[in-house]
């Protein structure tokens, strides 16, 4: 699975590169700890999901 987790930040986007579902999240929660906004995760579709929608749908279902 090929998934890109994007922050805005005070310098412009800033993305890394992940291939599990879980380490996406962990990411991403880890920008949005740091501060940073709109942090997303998108699938090989194109597709964004907020981290919250992301856990819900594809680690935790049914939460």
């Amino acid at each position: 699975m090929h998934l890109v987790v994007t922050a805005h930040t005070a310098n412009g986007p800033l993305s890394h590169q992940r291939t599990s579902p879980e380490d996406a999240l962990e990411k991403a929660q880890e920008l949005e700890a740091e501060g940073h906004d709109h942090v997303v995760i998108t699938d090989i579709t194109g597709r964004d999901y907020a981290p919250p929608e992301f856990d819900s749908l594809f680690l935790n279902p049914g939460r």
